[in-house]
């Protein structure tokens, strides 16, 4: 490359770095200028390179000195951290307090530096680890990776994204060739296993066992998940035998789903042996689920799981509530309910009353029959037409009952599995009594306990 070419490279490369923030121009041998401040290199032999402080980045330039043509000076902020970092003392609190000074005066990406040389000298800085976003949760500091972790979150090409978000762009990627491949062959040995012959059958299930492809997860789930109890707990046994997180992923997410309990047996089981960081983490991001059923099922395979982490988390599902519109019936008929529909209006001379309720899919109806050449109401006989001619003489409009109307109302659901996860992993029961729970817990509870020893037998 000629010098010509890679003065322009570097031109382009340290454009980005041009701020708002003054600093020294330093122009470059064969063309290009870059904003900085240079400084010795503690780490070159006989001062032969420099460092390039920029007011962006975390990183300084290092360039041959022959590689600077001339600097030319503008005063900036720049010069007076060259200054104070040359006179820095090696504690933690110096480093805080330089990355402080930075922050001041516009130089964050700096003081992110100094922030992180004040954890490397001292890890406990707490100030520290509030500056670059840390967070304190039971006894442990949290980066904000670690934090989006914590969530639920993956990063994906570059973004942070939900677990499910990448399963899903995964899975369109594997749409391909290869995935419609799979797919034959898997639907080739699932007709198999439903074969008449023994032994095509234990053939067919001897292949799927044998499987170990992690491409393999989504075509075996897509095949297999929505198939009947044997189907599904195959599916459970050949998962089990595949290695890596899709593997995992797909049993976590079989168990959460599963409503036969000896299917969920079967699960459990493939479960244990794993190791994957991600069996616990999304059984644990389930307890935030709104459906109750999979909040007990996640529950119960924590506790099953031994994973003493998750105490607090059951806490806070222990006693769930969600809000559910249904129909409620009225307070009452208008008139005691002596065997006549509910009445819907009357206008002096006919009387409507409802039918039904016909229940259909996702749906509730109520149909109407009017009564002509009514002149009254029976209030001893549950608003009973009087036709026109029994003498009674009655008019006018009485208040109607429109049947039951649909109304928003909070259900409290006292989780079972969630108590039974509590009880196992920690060896207390105060039933459903949250305060209680919470009160032991910050008091006695370990999240980490240690192994029971082992006593070698003779």
């Amino acid at each position: 490359m000629g010098r010509g070419t890679l003065g322009v490279g570097l031109s382009l490369l340290l454009s980005a770095a041009i701020g708002s923030v003054r600093a020294d121009v330093i122009v470059l041998r064969g063309g290009g200028q870059v904003q900085g401040k240079v400084v010795p290199d503690p780490d070159a032999k006989k001062g032969e390179r420099v460092l390039v402080v920029l007011p962006k980045g975390k990183t300084p330039l290092a360039l041959r000195k022959d590689q600077i043509l001339e600097v030319h000076p503008r005063p900036g902020p720049l010069d007076e951290y060259a200054a104070r970092r040359e006179k820095l003392a090696a504690t933690a609190q110096a480093e805080y307090d330089l990355g402080a000074w930075c922050e001041g005066h516009e130089l964050p990406d700096l003081a992110e530096v100094h922030y992180e040389a004040a954890l490397l000298r001292d890890p406990d800085f707490a100030d520290a680890r509030v500056k670059l976003g840390h967070v304190e949760r039971d006894g442990r500091w949290l980066s904000p990776d670690e934090q989006r972790k914590e969530q639920g979150l993956v990063l994906h090409k570059g973004r942070w994204v939900p677990e499910d978000e990448k399963a899903r762009d995964d899975e369109q990627a594997q749409n391909s060739a290869g995935y419609a491949s799979w797919v034959r062959r898997i639907k080739l040995l699932v007709q198999g296993v439903r074969s008449d012959d023994p032994a095509r059958r234990r053939e067919a299930e001897g292949q799927l066992l044998e499987l170990r492809d992690p491409e393999a997860v989504g075509p075996l789930v897509k095949v297999l998940g929505s198939e009947a109890d044997d189907l599904r707990t195959l599916l459970a046994q050949v998962l089990g035998e595949i290695p890596g997180e899709a593997a995992a992923r797909a049993l976590v997410d079989q168990l959460l789903g599963e409503s036969e309990d000896a299917v969920r047996d079967v699960v459990l089981e493939r479960l244990k042996p794993r190791e994957e960081p991600i069996v616990p983490k999304r059984l644990a991001r389930a307890l935030r689920s709104s459906d109750v059923r999979v909040i007990n099922r996640a529950a119960w395979a924590l506790g099953r799981l031994d994973v003493y982490a998750a105490v607090p988390k059951l806490l806070d599902v222990l006693i769930t509530s969600e809000e559910r519109m249904v129909l409620v019936p009225p307070a009452g008929p208008t008139y005691p309910n002596t065997g006549y529909n509910p009445l819907i209006a009357y206008n002096g001379s006919s009387a409507a009353y409802m039918t039904g309720p016909v229940v259909g899919p996702g749906a509730v109806a109520y149909g109407a029959y009017v009564v002509p050449n009514t002149i009254g109401l029976d209030p001893f006989n549950g608003g009973a037409p009087i036709s026109a001619g029994n003498g009674l003489g009655y008019s006018g409009t009485v208040g109607a009952d429109r049947g039951p109307q649909p109304a928003l109302m909070t259900f409290t659901s006292r989780n079972v599995e969630v108590l039974a996860a509590l009880n196992r992993l920690t060896g207390q029961d105060f039933e459903y009594d949250v305060p209680r729970w919470r009160s032991w817990v910050a008091r006695s509870f370990n999240p980490r306990p240690a192994p029971a020893r082992r006593v070698p037998q003779p």
